[in-house]
């Protein structure tokens, strides 16, 4: 408990000592509207002392059209500019001692302004921001045809292994929010989600490396928000899209995004379908040593080739209402449907160390999901008073049917050691999932540059699992009474939290507390076990930010977090990879608690260096247990005693000419894991780092290129070590018909070079694996919008921020 006093201390004393720092300070504020009186972000502010222009100050408004800065009275001409609009101009502000409300700014449209402002203003491929990086996904040449999931695999710091599980800057327990909302499923299942999104549907991916107490305190790692495209301008607007793409299979897909918008009312309705055909190859190596009988030590050698078809259908449909300029209501219906199959043959030798085969089995795997998960939101949006306070609250149900059928046969073929013999398992897997989540935030503004937020989150959730494996015997299906088991999972977290923040001329604060408790029941219904566990715990964050100009700025942050094992870790029941290795839960697994350190330089808008640490006590990793003797690795996940990340993390843009962007992200980290499994020590640690390279190239007349570069050097992951890989992508863009048709063409992983090989030794048995992925893909994509173009808007409203919000669906 003594390690902690230092902390606390200093906490207490910047929450309640900071904000009176610069309490003398004179805040001026003012928002900017469109000729419709729809708020404008990112329009520029110039305000500057009318006996010296030189000294101006230059700010841009949120997505709320609102603008803040301090200034010392006197009187200030103003300019306030945003492409595609006339310039507005005052030449005579007055700035008093007390804080000033310039009210609105209305800016007219110039058209002749209006084509050059589409094509010119469009965010950077990579923004670097105090508190995240965002990646424009919108914007890039490289991500028609993609899934969302290969959307993540390329972002900056983000590694996704073969199964589908994220790891971000080196450190697992990487938690995916939707629009600015957690998603419950869990990691293979969220896979599976992520792999039937579209890139087209998507805006943008925010990596938040320490969320502060107003997000959810899940995952250690930081959070992932994925934000949907939306559309906003008045009257019927929509694009249409499709691709065609080949790598060792054929994939295709597209879809229909329409928005109506009028006056006050909204409505939206989407449609995507994609086919994506995927092939690839694997070797799984095994070598059994026997500590005294070296003559009996084995080898076991496992080759397969996997077709994996999959097939999505994404859709949503919402309405939004503005009853007035203060209050909105919204609802929101999500559909994502889909099946996936894992079609798998090969072989499985096992030789003695002197060549002598043992047994020979000829494998056929074959797998095969489905899924359809629904969900329903409604919302309100309320501002209050003269300083717009705002309430909201929203409500969801989500509900997900989600199943998994295997059918696994293996030939044993005759050898000196062992008699010719067929196994054919069976295993039926089908998963319920009901989630009911209720959630009220309120953000009041104290003073200029002052603001309290509370809020309160409350979710149930209810799993039902049922996984019954059979054995064909003498032609007849015999349950597996080892391998089946009924599984209910009930989870409740109930959370509250008081986030305070402070901005002034040179500080800016932020501190905050969440509280969360927890009850969770995990029944074994098969096996007759019962876990339940209740917790309460508190999650503390804070941020300090210290800028003494408009081009530098240093930050330091904190926050505790938790990763909270899903109901399908804590299932027990047998998974089947093929006859010799399977994945099994474990209903004994505790959270783990996290503690992440952040100091954070950056240099205008081109450059950020931040420095890290994280550390986990009873870290959730991966573990492997060997039989031997029945040629079975069981692969599961268990708590180890601790885990420590520490690290650099650099982001670069620069322009070398006036055509080419270039975004450079370099992260260089060292994971430590220390503990026990089975009896056995495990202490493993490397220094590790990834590189990114994005290059843009706009060539005028509506040409464009983008160039990829990325290259991860070996790494350790739990028991694992992973080995290095690296990827060059290019593509090339071309728009016509006044940018209202685009037309592009990339190739992914020119020269295959994207693999894994991890590599472990456990129980005196050394394993190898390697995956030759079917990662080098050509697509060509057509995308057509519609409608006017007469509205700037950008508004989220809360049908959107409360979307896929499930655990048990694809």
């Amino acid at each position: 408990m003594k390690q902690h006093i230092p902390f606390l201390t200093v906490y207490i004393v910047v929450f309640f000592a900071v904000p009176f720092l610069s309490f003398a300070q004179t805040r001026v504020r003012g928002v900017v509207v469109d000729d419709t009186r729809q708020p404008v972000h990112l329009a520029t502010v110039e305000i500057f002392p009318s006996d010296n222009p030189s000294a101006k100050k230059v700010i841009t408004t949120d997505e709320r059209g609102q603008f803040e800065v301090v200034l010392q009275p006197a009187m200030y001409g103003l300019r306030v500019t945003f492409l595609g609009y006339q310039a507005l101009e005052h030449s005579s502000v007055k700035i008093s001692n007390e804080a000033t409300d310039l009210g609105e700014f209305h800016l007219q449209l110039d058209e002749q302004l209006l084509e050059e402002a589409v094509v010119s203003h469009q965010r950077k491929l990579v923004e670097q921001r105090s508190d995240r990086l965002v990646v424009n996904v919108e914007n890039s040449v490289l991500s028609d045809g993609l899934t969302a999931l290969e959307i993540l695999q390329r972002a900056p710091g983000v590694r996704v292994d073969e199964d589908g599980n994220m790891t971000m800057r080196g450190k697992a327990g990487v938690r995916v929010m939707i629009n600015g909302k957690l998603s419950y499923l869990s990691e293979k299942e969220l896979a599976l989600l992520l792999k039937g999104t579209p890139s087209s549907s998507i805006k943008s991916i925010e990596l938040i490396t320490n969320p502060s107490a107003r997000y959810d305190a899940a995952g250690n790692a930081g959070l992932i928000n994925i934000v949907m495209k939306t559309q906003n301008r008045q009257g019927i607007n929509g694009t249409v899209h499709s691709f065609a793409a080949r790598g060792r299979k054929e994939r295709y897909g597209g879809g229909l995004h329409l928005n109506v918008r009028q006056n006050r009312f909204n409505v939206l309705s989407n449609y995507d379908y994609g086919y994506r055909g995927e092939e690839e190859y694997r070797s799984f190596i095994r070598q059994f040593n026997h500590p005294t009988r070296p003559d009996s030590s084995r080898v076991s050698n496992q080759q397969s080739e996997t077709n994996e078809p999959l097939s999505t259908h994404n859709a949503k449909f919402g309405m939004d209402y503005e009853m007035s300029e203060r209050f909105s209501l919204g609802a929101l219906w999500t559909g994502n449907f889909g099946t996936y199959k894992n079609l798998s043959e090969g072989y499985n030798n096992i030789s003695f160390l002197d060549g002598r085969l043992a047994s020979n089995a000829l494998t056929d795997n074959t797998q095969e999901s489905r899924w359809n998960t629904q969900g329903v939101n409604v919302n309100l949006l309320k501002k209050i008073g003269s300083r717009n306070h705002e309430l909201s609250a929203d409500f969801d149900y989500t509900y997900a049917d989600y199943s998994a059928n295997q059918y696994l046969l293996s030939d044993f073929q005759q050898t000196d050691f062992q008699p010719a013999f067929r196994s054919i398992r069976r295993g039926q897997t089908p998963s319920t999932t009901y989630l009911y989540v209720g959630k009220s935030d309120y953000v009041h503004h104290i003073s200029d540059g002052q603001k309290l937020e509370v809020g309160w989150k409350s979710s149930w959730i209810t799993a039902d699992n049922n996984a019954v494996n059979d054995t064909l015997r003498q032609d007849q299906w015999v349950i597996d009474e080892n391998t089946s088991n009924h599984f209910n999972y009930e989870e409740q977290i109930h959370a509250a939290y008081v986030n305070y923040s402070l901005e002034r001329k040179l500080w800016n604060v932020m501190a905050g507390l969440r509280m969360e408790n927890t009850h969770t029941v995990g029944n074994q219904l098969t096996a007759n076990h019962r876990v339940e566990r209740r917790y309460t715990q508190l999650f503390p964050s804070v941020s300090v930010a210290y800028k003494p100009n408009a081009t530098h700025t240093v930050q330091f942050s904190y926050s505790k977090r938790i990763q909270r094992p899903d109901y399908e870790d804590l299932n027990p029941f047998r998974y089947y990879v093929d006859a010799f290795v399977f994945w099994e839960g474990n209903p004994q697994l505790q959270p783990e608690l996290a503690h992440s350190f952040e100091l954070t330089y950056l240099f205008g808008g081109d450059l950020g260096i931040s420095l890290y640490y994280t550390h986990i006590d009873d870290v959730i990793t991966s573990v492997l247990t060997q039989l031997p003797e029945q040629n079975v690795t069981i692969r599961s996940i268990d708590n180890i005693e601790r885990f420590s990340n520490v690290g650099v993390n650099i982001n670069y843009t620069l322009k070398p000419l006036p055509f080419w962007t270039s975004v450079n992200n370099v992260n260089g980290f060292n994971n430590s894991y220390l503990g026990a499994y089975n009896g056995e020590a495990i202490d493993n640690q490397s220094w590790s780092a990834t590189f990114n390279s994005t290059n843009t190239f706009a060539f005028g007349k509506g040409i464009s290129a983008e160039i990829n570069g990325e290259y991860n050097t070996a790494r350790v992951d739990g028991v694992l070590r992973l080995n290095a890989y690296g990827a060059v992508s290019a593509g090339v863009m071309k728009k016509l018909l006044q940018d209202k048709l685009t037309l592009k063409l990339a190739v992914s992983d020119i020269f295959r070079t994207i693999n894994y090989n991890p590599r472990s030794t456990v129980d005196g048995v050394d394993m190898y694996q390697q995956f030759d992925l079917d990662s080098r893909v050509g697509t060509f994509s057509v995308s057509f919008r519609f409608g006017q173009e007469t509205n700037r808007r950008e508004r989220r409203s809360g049908s959107e921020d409360e979307q896929q919000r499930i655990r048990g669906g694809g």
